[in-house]
């Protein structure tokens, strides 16, 4: 069943802690269990009435009022490669690192809002962005990161702007952190804003660089490997 994320920017999914108190002796586990089944019961019937509509055997998600949403599905559970720092993969990437482009800007979270009828990527400010569905640094899946080639207003920056310097077997750094994830280039191309294929994620812990063309009329896509 797909997942329903709040698209915002700069706003970190909230975790929570295991406040579970664990009883002792047959009638406390008796007592979890009967509380156990009328939470699940409870739960599926606040699923039903506030967040799923039947139309035509589908699953439609209640729409928002003050903030867009985007629906996601959940990332496949594979296991992460021996050599990726545990403790830190699943971490939101903080910063970018492309040292032959000399890119090095922070990171921050972005999602999806409405402009007019239809829903368009935020776009982080005086910082490259991280879109909030994708797949997070060390995770088996495609990490996308987006930035800008050329800004209109000066206070912000083109944290991209010399994306176009990359080649095939580059280097890109991606903190999480206090841990850094490293990435090697495998292909550098130019394609249409129609081309949304480039933001699929596999099973492959894998890292998308994108930005316009100079001319803004197309966009420029780095593909890398975490090695």
């Amino acid at each position: 069943m797909p997942t329903v994320v709040t698209a915002r920017a700069n706003v970190r999914p909230f975790e929570a802690g295991n406040g579970v108190e664990v009883m002792a002796g047959k009638s406390a586990r008796s007592w979890s269990a009967n509380v156990a089944a009328a939470a699940l019961v409870g739960a599926a019937g606040l699923v039903t009435w506030y967040g799923l509509g039947q139309t035509g055997g589908e699953s439609v998600a209640a729409p928002a009022a003050a903030t867009a949403t985007l629906a996601v599905t959940d990332p496949p559970e594979a296991p992460i490669d021996a050599a990726v720092p545990r403790a830190a993969a699943g971490n939101l990437p903080t910063r970018v690192v492309v040292p032959a482009a000399g890119i090095d800007a922070a990171v921050a979270e972005v999602g999806v809002s409405l402009a007019g009828p239809k829903p368009v990527w935020e776009t982080a400010w005086r910082a490259a962005g991280h879109h909030i569905d994708s797949a997070r640094p060390g995770q088996p899946g495609n990490v996308v990161i987006t930035g800008h080639v050329s800004v209109a207003d000066r206070a912000n920056l083109a944290v991209f702007r010399s994306l176009d310097r990359v080649a095939a077997g580059d280097l890109v750094e991606v903190s999480a952190g206090d841990t850094v994830f490293r990435y090697r280039v495998d292909r550098v191309a130019v394609v249409s804003p129609a081309a949304v294929g480039i933001l699929r994620s596999g099973h492959a812990a894998t890292l998308t660089l994108i930005t316009c063309t100079r001319d803004l009329a197309h966009r420029l896509v780095v593909t890398a490997t975490l090695i």
